[in-house]
């Protein structure tokens, strides 16, 4: 008779069996990757949420502060001589004509977002005009 303290190897496994394990590693590595990915859209959007916030609170503050030099402006325009009426039109028709520019800008640039020179490449349209022969 053999020796009680060694021990016998396992069965070995059928393919049924391995198909099983490799299933539930699968599953599970799955499930993981899920939560992972869960986790991390939920930091995601709890950070995206506090950049729209600070954002927010950021404008009203750049905005007040705009809003102050332009009221030191109006009052050294009335240190000047000017009427106090004529003095806050000034300064809000000079931001309105800046604002005005702005929005120039803006719409000057907007053709750039067409993508025209890519377009013409997709539709096959040519620039150049062919010579005629």
């Amino acid at each position: 008779m053999g020796d009680p303290h060694v021990a016998t190897p396992p069965p070995p496994l059928g393919v049924f069996d391995e198909l099983s394990k490799l299933l539930a590693f699968a599953r599970e590595t799955l499930s993981d990757f899920l939560e992972l990915v869960s986790l991390e859209t939920r930091r995601a959007g709890l950070s995206l949420v506090w950049m729209i916030v600070s954002g927010l609170v950021a404008t009203i503050f750049i905005l007040t502060a705009w809003a102050g030099l332009m009221a030191v402006l109006a009052m050294y325009l009335v240190s000047l001589g000017m009427l106090p009426l004529a003095a806050v039109i000034v300064v809000a028709a000079v931001n309105l004509i800046a604002g005005a520019g702005m929005l120039y800008c803006c719409f000057y640039l907007s053709r750039h977002l067409l993508f025209a020179a890519t377009r013409r490449q997709l539709t096959g349209i040519s620039l150049v005009k062919p010579s005629a022969p």
